[in-house]
């Protein structure tokens, strides 16, 4: 008979006691934690993904479809950078959570206050002001679901935001061409007037609800318009999504404690957008080394403006570049890009008469084909003579003239000018190339100045 191996006698006598969480623990906390993970590593190529998109459309828009994709652009990274925020932190507290949960796992009873050598006056502080860690394990669970809410909420208003001002921008757009004339109004009054019809009818109807609600009775009329004004209002901002999640919070912590929490994420992310896109356009320069001014005209080789160097961003905010910083060829070839949110507004002040004319329908063939080469012909000239005039070591460049001409890197058309510098002297050269004058500012910008060698 084959006998039987026995267990030792510890293991035998030992209780199975698995370890459990807490029975209060977050119901969700598995899905938080898979969620965060996965948003954190994806989210953070968004941005990028957003710049990208945006650096391309911005080139080619104007007037109100430009404020448009600014508007767009601008809650698309508050509500990416939102994300990132949110569910870093949510991963964050979610550690030290698990971390807790870990060390209670291998010491069960917490501090051994016998075995910690400290003083009487230490233990009795720590007693009172240290938390245990059963304490430390609630508070880091509730705070995890607390972050990944709020950061839900956060994300969801951002876009119904984004939502409601690109739908409110598009309808005034609209009855701006269809009524304008009529109405009297320019499009950033009409603006306001569709925002005030749209926000003071809410404002007034919380204002009579508040002071005067308790006193109208059910099913009057004034009561049934105070209910049609909230769900008109709620809709604005998602409101069967977001009012679960946006009363459940007020109402724990406070409707001015809330929405200043609220109103302060979401101009704190959008001011970090704008500033990351002031600099990045070159708006805002970065400081730089002590001793080092800031870039000066004539002395600064800026990658922006050599082939060889700039980024594909360079070029979509209109920095006119040339090939290289030596320049071996009989000729040098100068690229500006056409910046329509730049350069339209100022041919329809400074040239007229080089503005697209609207084509007849009888011009055909050949007559329309003469009729788009006067008008470009009249661009070009308006281009080297008052646009972008080229300056070559001090000396106007009056004899030469822009062509029409396509950068492969950014795909934007522009003008092309061929310089030649054949007779030039072996060395230092230098060419400045005028830039378009603001509408609203008579002084001149600094010409874009690119030094090239010989």
């Amino acid at each position: 008979m084959t006998e039987q191996p026995r267990e030792p006698a510890e293991a035998a006598s030992a209780p199975a006691s698995p370890f459990r969480l807490p029975r209060d623990t977050t119901p969700t906390w598995e899905v938080e934690l898979l969620l965060s993970g996965a948003l954190v590593f994806s989210m953070l190529q968004v941005p990028g993904l957003i710049d990208g998109l945006f650096s391309g459309m911005r080139p080619r828009l104007e007037g109100s479809a430009e404020y448009a994709a600014m508007m767009l652009f601008l809650y698309l990274k508050v509500s990416s950078y939102a994300l990132i925020v949110t569910f870093v932190l949510h991963l964050a507290t979610r550690a030290v959570w698990v971390a807790a949960l870990g060390l209670r796992s291998v010491y069960p009873g917490g501090i051994d206050w016998e075995r910690l050598k400290r003083g009487p006056v230490f233990k009795d502080y720590c007693a009172t002001h240290v938390p245990t860690l059963d304490r430390t394990i609630d508070e880091a669970d509730n705070r995890a679901s607390l972050v990944f809410a709020w950061g839900l909420l956060l994300v969801l208003m951002s876009l119904a935001i984004m939502v409601f001002t690109l739908v409110l921008v598009a309808a005034t757009v609209l009855l701006s061409m269809a009524f304008g004339p009529v109405i009297g109004l320019e499009t950033n009054h009409l603006l306001l007037v569709i925002v005030g019809i749209l926000l003071v009818p809410t404002m007034i109807a919380t204002a009579v609800d508040r002071y005067l609600g308790e006193r109208i009775p059910a099913g009057h009329w004034s009561r049934r318009w105070l209910v049609r004004i909230y769900r008109s209002s709620a809709w604005m901002v998602w409101g069967p999504v977001t009012q679960p999640f946006l009363l459940t919070l007020f109402s724990r912590v406070g409707m001015a404690r809330g929405n200043i929490a609220m109103l302060a994420a979401l101009y704190l992310l959008m001011a970090v957008a704008v500033g990351e896109l002031l600099v990045r356009t070159g708006t805002i320069d970065m400081p730089g080394e002590q001793h080092l001014p800031q870039y000066t005209t004539g002395l600064d080789m800026r990658a922006r403006h050599y082939a060889a160097s700039r980024s594909r961003e360079d070029t979509l905010e209109g920095h006119p570049f040339i090939e290289a910083e030596v320049v071996r060829g009989p000729y040098l070839r100068v690229f500006v890009p056409y910046v329509a949110r730049r350069i339209d507004p100022v041919i329809a002040r400074d040239c007229p008469q080089a503005v697209a004319p609207e084509l007849p329908d009888e011009a055909q063939g050949a007559a329309r084909r003469e009729l788009v080469r006067e008008q470009a012909l009249r661009l070009l000239a308006c281009a080297s003579e008052r646009l972008h005039p080229l300056t070559l070591d001090g000396e106007s460049l009056t004899g030469v003239r822009y062509d029409f001409g396509e950068d492969p890197l950014s795909g934007l058309r522009g003008f092309v000018a061929m310089v030649p510098v054949d007779g030039l002297a072996p060395g230092r050269h230098h060419l400045e190339i005028a830039r378009l004058p603001r509408l609203d500012d008579e002084e001149l910008p600094p010409p874009a100045s690119i030094p090239f060698w010989r």
